[in-house]
């Protein structure tokens, strides 16, 4: 088998053991309300996490110690199992081209939203099971970031 197949082969896994986890998956999107209280601070919330719940900026894009985090954590959650290695896409959509499938993706905080509430498309929620602390969605948030190859963007 190659490589891509053996990827492909996983991500299936990683995607049919989602769905088989209750409230592993997000049926619908967050109600305003929902989304809304998320992104209030709380106290024991990290520096970072507090700054982007301020300003809906991502602290961490450009951090190559956060990109490097968020990196370990996407193989260790599968979403480079889904999406490949280099983001380009496999049986997830490709997160370099900037052809978001939700264009929410297109800033931080909607990307954020994707990664804690998941999709009906198949994207598990992994803030909302707890798989993910907010702090670790924006480390994630920063790799996808770094290997964005599309127009120029200044991430809002």
């Amino acid at each position: 088998m190659t490589l891509r197949w053996k990827a492909r082969c996983l991500a299936l896994l990683v995607l049919l053991l989602a769905a088989a986890i209750p409230h592993a998956r997000s049926t619908a999107d967050p109600g305003d309300d929902e989304l809304a209280q998320l992104l209030q601070a709380k106290s024991d919330d990290t520096a970072a996490v507090r700054q982007f719940k301020e300003s809906g900026k991502n602290p961490y894009n450009r951090d190559p110690d956060a990109v490097a985090a968020g990196f370990k954590l996407a193989r260790a959650y599968a979403c480079t199992h889904c999406h490949g290695g280099d983001l380009s896409g496999l049986i997830g959509p490709n997160l370099t081209s900037g052809n978001w499938r939700h264009l929410r993706n297109g800033t931080d905080k909607g990307m954020f939203q994707t990664l804690y509430f998941g999709t009906s498309a198949g994207m598990a929620a992994w803030g909302k099971i707890g798989a993910l602390t907010e702090d670790d969605i924006l480390k994630v948030i920063a790799f996808v970031r770094s290997k964005y190859r599309g127009k120029s963007i200044t991430w809002e």
